[in-house]
C-alpha cells in the first residue's frame, strides 16, 4: 500500500505508471515486483524496461575503450532484440555476458585497438586464471562476442572457434564429517533445514523444491511426490516439513500459496520461491545443494551396489546421470577392495 500511494499519489485517475517509476520511487521496504503485478492487474502499467535496458547498454558501453564500445554496444542489442536466427536473451544474460567480457576488454585495450586484433593466444592468457562458473560464463561470453562479430565482418578470424566450455569439476567423492557438520551448523531455520533434508534423503533439485506444493504432499500416508516422481517421505524431511509448515500457518495464515516454500512477497500472490530465495539461505553461505544431492545417489550406489537401473528408478534419474554415478561408486569400491587386499 505504501508503494502504491507513492507512485498514484500525483496522477489523474486513470494515469499508467512507468515501470521505471516503480523501481525508483517506491519506497526501500515496499516490494516493486509486487506493486508492478498489483498496477498490471489494474491496467495501470506501462512497461518501459525495454527503454531502461536500451540506456543502460548505451550507458555502460561507452565506458569502454574506443575501439570496443561500438561493437559491443551492437552485439548486446542483437541479445536483447534478436534476430533472423536467434531468439532474443533475457536481461539477465546480457548483465552477466557484459560482466563477463568488460574486465577482458579493459585488460586487452592496453595493447590491442580493436576486436579484429584479439588473437587465440590473448584469449588463452586472460582467461587462465579462471575457474569455475567465471571461466564457464567467461568462455560462453567470448564466443558470442566473435561469432557476431565474425558474422557482421567485424574480425577476420574468430579466436574463440576452438574453445571449449569446459565442464566444471565436481566433488562426486562422498561428504565429509567436517562438511556434514558445517551444513547443520548453517542450516538452521525450518526452512533451511527443510529444503537440505529434501537434497540429502530424497536428492531433489533446486527447482523441484523451489516448485513443490502442498498438493504433492500426503502426510498420513508418507507420501511425497517430487518432479512427477512419487515416493516414500524419509523420516527426516517428514519432521522437516511439519515443522516448516507449521511455522508457514502462523505466519502466513491466510495466503493463497499452494507452495511449500513461500516467503514475504510469493505469500501475497500464487507463484514459487525464487532461485535466488535458495541462493541467499544456503548457497551463499557455503551449503551447495548439487554436492548435497550427489552425496545422497552415491551413498545409495555405495550400499546397494552400483546398479544404474536402481538409481534410475529411485531418484528419477536419466540412465546417463545414473550410469555415471554407478561407475563412480565401482571405482569406489574396486580402491576400498584394493586397499583392503594390500593391507592384509
Amino acid at each position: 500500500m505504501d508503494g502504491l500511494t507513492t507512485v498514484l499519489e500525483d496522477r489523474l485517475p486513470g494515469e499508467p505508471v512507468r515501470v521505471t517509476d516503480v523501481r525508483t520511487r517506491i519506497p526501500r521496504h515496499a516490494s516493486s515486483c509486487r506493486v508492478a503485478e498489483v498496477l498490471a492487474d489494474l491496467d495501470l502499467l506501462d512497461d518501459d524496461s525495454a527503454l531502461a535496458i536500451r540506456s543502460w547498454v548505451d550507458h555502460r558501453t561507452s565506458e569502454l575503450p574506443v575501439g570496443f564500445a561500438s561493437d559491443v554496444r551492437a552485439w548486446l542489442l542483437v541479445l536483447l532484440d534478436g534476430d533472423s536466427r536467434a531468439r532474443p536473451r533475457s536481461h539477465t544474460c546480457l548483465y552477466v555476458y557484459f560482466g563477463c567480457v568488460r574486465p577482458l576488454l579493459e585488460n586487452w585495450a592496453a595493447t590491442r585497438g580493436h576486436l579484429r586484433e584479439i588473437t587465440v593466444a590473448d584469449v588463452t592468457t586472460v582467461l587462465a586464471p579462471l575457474r569455475g562458473w567465471q571461466r564457464r560464463n567467461a568462455i560462453a561470453a567470448l564466443r558470442s562476442l566473435f561469432r557476431f562479430a565474425k558474422k557482421r565482418g567485424l574480425i577476420f578470424a574468430n579466436p574463440t572457434t576452438r574453445l571449449k566450455t569446459e565442464e566444471i569439476e565436481r566433488n562426486l567423492l562422498p561428504m565429509t564429517d567436517a562438511e556434514v557438520l558445517a551444513v547443520e551448523q548453517i542450516a538452521v531455520t525450518p526452512a533451511q533445514r527443510l529444503i537440505v533434508a529434501l537434497a540429502a534423503v530424497h536428492a531433489a533439485r533446486a527447482t523441484a523444491i523451489r516448485h513443490l506444493t502442498l498438493d504433492n504432499l500426503d502426510l498420513p500416508n508418507r507420501r511425497i511426490s517430487i518432479a512427477g516422481h512419487t515416493q516414500r517421505l524419509g523420516e527426516l524431511p517428514h519432521q522437516t516439513l511439519l515443522a516448516w509448515l507449521n511455522q508457514r500457518r502462523t505466519v502466513w495464515p491466510k495466503t493463497p500459496n499452494r507452495h511449500v516454500l513461500i516467503n514475504a512477497k510469493t505469500a501475497l500472490g500464487t507463484g514459487p520461491v525464487s532461485a535466488e530465495y535458495l541462493k541467499r539461505h544456503l548457497l551463499h553461505q557455503g551449503v551447495y545443494l548439487e554436492r548435497i544431492r550427489g552425496d545422497r545417489v552415491l551413498h545409495e550406489a555405495l550400499t546397494v551396489g552400483a546398479d544404474p537401473l536402481h538409481l534410475a528408478l529411485v531418484f528419477n534419474l536419466s540412465h546417463t546421470t545414473a550410469s555415471r554415478y554407478a561407475t563412480i561408486a565401482q571405482d569406489l569400491l574396486d580402491d576400498q577392495i584394493e586397499q583392503a587386499a594390500e593391507s592384509e
